[in-house]
């Protein structure tokens, strides 16, 4: 499910991924010969779904005519709408053999660390099930916001074979011009993917690498429940 506007750096063949748990979640892999992965506005901070939001206003704010600025963010709150009904489902892994923040999370006095082998897990992970996107967690702002301006100014306009200053100039005279709709379009998928692997920075000592899913119909989404509250999850 690729998407021509957004790179992902995939793990090396034969890296290590490590999938840290507690006892309960060591008996529930052996047992099912499988992971839970949980639905992307469930996962344990709540609010990084809505997380890159934030560094595309500053990337908004950095452009100096007004009215372009206004017509953007006008779309932009249409994208959060959007990132709330998403349907993607996550399984995380660290590249890390020892995170002391992992432990202090998974740990208690009963944690498990488990060790994979990146290439052989995801082969077979996807004998049954399609991987939509798979790749690094991005935690660097300056990264996050290259990527951003990159693809608003340079990547998505090049591929329509015109210029963001074009299109813009030709959206404040119609709005719905049909350029002006696939450029927004193409810029919105983009954002609900990237939304799935930005992070802020304080979180970079996990070095999170995540696999990311759709369900496949509404049949295989379950609950579990987690401090009085109930997690949607798909079996991978």
């Amino acid at each position: 499910m690729a998407n021509k506007h957004v790179s992902l750096r995939p793990i090396s063949p034969e890296s290590s991924l490590y999938h840290y748990t507690k006892c309960a979640g060591v008996q529930g892999i052996l047992k099912e010969q499988a992971f839970r992965a949980t639905k992307s506005d469930f996962l344990n901070d709540t609010n990084e779904m809505q997380y890159i939001l934030s560094v595309v206003q500053e990337i908004f704010n950095e452009i100096q005519k007004t009215e372009w600025r206004t017509l953007l963010q006008e779309y932009f709150f249409q994208t959060i709408y959007e990132l709330k009904k998403r349907p993607y489902y996550i399984l995380s892994f660290s590249t890390y053999p020892d995170s002391i923040t992992l432990w202090a999370e998974f740990g208690d006095n009963t944690g498990y660390n488990l060790e994979f082998q990146s290439d052989r897990l995801i082969q077979e992970i996807e004998l049954t099930r399609k991987i939509s996107y798979h790749g690094y967690v991005i935690y660097s702002g300056k990264e996050q916001r290259k990527i951003i301006r990159d693809l608003l100014v340079y990547g998505i306009p090049q591929s329509l074979d015109d210029s963001f200053e074009d299109i813009m100039e030709k959206a404040m005279r119609d709005r719905n011009c049909h350029l002006f709709q696939k450029y927004c379009n193409s810029f919105q998928k983009a954002i609900m993917i990237y939304a799935l692997f930005f992070k802020q920075e304080e979180f970079a000592a996990e070095k999170e690498y995540r696999m990311v899913f759709k369900a496949r119909d509404e049949k295989e989404i379950l609950y579990r429940e987690k401090d009085g509250f109930l997690l949607p999850y798909i079996i991978v």
